[in-house]
């Protein structure tokens, strides 16, 4: 199963997501643990990153076999999410939300950077344990790193990243007035292929909207 969706970066739309994802994952055994780890996952995209500020976090869940996997994409922001290492009546809050993630999955990790990031969190069907303390930051993996790295360069009005458990790449509009949402290729030629023809198509609009007459 592979489901995802791009959500308004509102407060209100965290209940939406916990929603969608319980009934998606109603059947496993670790539901209640997977929609609280969903749940924070877009909290913290919603208030410490652009996507709480009129952008949008775009959710991805996978289960293939024994193991679910959660990711969330916002749109970047200057705080680097780090697991705190004190103790819990001492975290901040935008620490409290990844020790609870890595205390319920069985790994987890962070992709990207100040112009966006993924995080994602996976959970096998039987058993949970703790991942090792230096699973957060993860960078991404060599056979992707280079073409990650020149999709963002050649498209910087565009969050991209390659989705590790479907396959696939993804790419999120940097800006919440873009008419496109989310786009998804199975290669990185075609992802780049697809938004060079999303973005010819928007010149064409915006020449025949400032060469059109003006209203009477």
């Amino acid at each position: 199963m592979n489901w995802r969706r791009v959500f308004p970066g509102n407060e209100d739309q965290v209940r939406l997501a916990r929603r969608l994802v319980g009934e998606l994952l109603a059947e496993h055994p670790n539901c209640d643990d997977i929609v609280l780890c969903t749940a924070e996952l877009c909290t913290n995209a919603i208030r410490f990153t652009t996507s709480g500020r009129g952008g949008v976090f775009a959710v991805e869940v996978s289960w293939a076999g024994a193991t679910v996997r959660v990711a969330v994409a916002d749109q970047g922001g200057p705080t680097t999410p780090l697991r705190r290492t004190t103790q819990p009546e001492d975290l901040q809050e935008s620490g409290r939300g990844l020790n609870l993630i890595a205390r319920l999955s069985s790994t987890f990790g962070v992709e990207g950077d100040h112009r966006g990031r993924v995080i994602w969190a996976q959970f096998r069907r039987f058993g949970i344990t703790a991942p090792a303390a230096n699973r957060l930051p993860l960078s991404a993996y060599p056979a992707t790193r280079q073409d990650t790295a020149a999709l963002a360069s050649r498209y910087a009005g565009w969050h991209i990243w390659f989705g590790y458990w479907t396959r696939e790449w993804w790419a999120l509009p940097r800006h919440c007035e873009s008419q496109v949402r989310l786009v998804t290729e199975a290669t990185a030629v075609a992802l780049a292929n697809r938004l060079d023809s999303l973005q010819r198509n928007n010149f064409r609009f915006t020449k025949e909207l400032e060469d059109a007459p003006p209203l009477a």
